[in-house]
């Protein structure tokens, strides 16, 4: 049973990828309207130079953005917790960023930063900036008081609280925050393509919609949502791996 319950995820998506072989061809659905998995793969496998090329040009520019993105915004997440003034004056535009959608804003960053992969990284930083500001800010202000009473007792400055405690103290916080932006920064590197690029996902998506090529469309969101899995489940196997570390360290001490 315990067996079953690890590989459950592999048996869905053998079961998944059998549907979708056969309920087109029981329905006898045209290609060009829903695809069947075999037609996918062969449209991929016959385009796998430009599928190769377009994935590595989105993944560049998802990685750039993810890191400006959550650096800016774990840098206004510690400002914010730490000065109650800037949090009162930043707090608001904070929240107010992340009604912009990314789509309305993205046509104005590509007249701004040109067609080249600057005016990619901005929109894709702009969509990581909130989701690890706002996690950063919530995960340095929550913490029990006794603990900055004991740290100050002992004579500790809040510089040293901030690191040695409160920044560990908000990891699961943090890390909530850089899983989200995991996946956003592959979307937000797709829709700034959308607008003006000559390569990516995003390029490929329109090339295979404006060439009625359901096929190779359905292929580029399939590997649009690999790649954000694969960011994904690289943050979550650092967390893993950053949480232990801190146990480690924490079960030394005492």
């Amino acid at each position: 049973m315990k067996f079953l319950y690890k590989i459950s995820p592999v048996i869905f998506f053998i079961l998944l990828l059998f549907l979708w072989e056969l309920i087109p061809l029981l329905l006898k659905t045209p290609t060009y309207v829903f695809p069947r998995i075999s037609d996918i793969y062969s449209a991929v496998y016959s385009a796998r130079d430009a599928f190769i090329s377009n994935m590595a040009t989105t993944f560049f520019e998802a990685i750039l953005g993810f890191i400006l993105g959550s650096s800016i915004g774990f840098i206004t997440g510690i400002v914010m917790a730490e000065n109650m003034f800037l949090k009162r004056i930043l707090l608001p535009y904070v929240v107010a960023s992340n009604a912009i959608p990314a789509i309305a804003l993205a046509p104005l960053v590509v007249l701004w930063f040109g067609h080249g992969i600057e005016s990619k990284v901005i929109l894709v930083a702009f969509l990581c900036f909130f989701p690890l500001s706002i996690n950063t800010f919530r995960g340095l202000c929550e913490y029990p008081v006794i603990y900055k009473e004991l740290f100050f007792t002992y004579g500790a400055k809040p510089r040293e609280f901030l690191l040695r405690f409160k920044i560990r103290n908000a990891l699961p916080y943090i890390f909530s925050g850089l899983k989200l932006n995991a996946t956003y920064s592959v979307v937000g590197a797709i829709v700034a393509e959308f607008v003006g690029a000559t390569s990516g996902l995003g390029f490929g998506m329109l090339q295979a919609s404006y060439n009625i090529n359901t096929p190779r469309l359905f292929g580029y969101i399939i590997v649009a949502c690999f790649m954000g899995l694969t960011m994904y489940y690289l943050i979550v196997v650092i967390e893993r791996y950053s949480l232990k570390l801190k146990k480690y360290n924490h079960d030394e001490k005492d």
